[in-house]
């Protein structure tokens, strides 16, 4: 039953069969998350910004994202206390998150 008292057809109203179940599935998108995160362009972006990125962020950043190391091995690695590597981390991740939001926006 339909909540509003509208004349209108419900756009809906085809797509599920009675037992609720999609009678007409959506389509998929065309960019997944996954293909965006790995296109050419995308990469590109990342790896400029990586290399922008101060010394000690960049360090962190390969390590713990590119190389994938846990945290204590980042630490003794790189001879930082966790809270230091904690906080570098998230500037380099915030930088390159902006570096990445500033070419999606264009």
């Amino acid at each position: 039953m339909p909540l509003d008292e509208s004349d209108e057809p419900d756009p809906l109203a085809d797509r599920f069969d009675r037992n609720g179940a999609w009678g007409v599935p959506p389509r998929q998108w065309r960019i997944t998350p996954e293909r965006l995160a790995l296109s050419a362009e995308v990469r590109e972006v990342l790896g400029a910004a990586l290399e922008r990125l101060p010394a000690g962020q960049r360090a962190v950043v390969e390590l713990r994202d590119i190389q994938g190391i846990d945290a204590q091995d980042a630490c003794t690695i790189l001879g930082l206390s966790e809270v230091n590597q904690r906080v570098l981390l998230h500037r380099g991740r915030t930088r390159l998150r902006a570096a990445l939001a500033a070419k999606l926006e264009t």
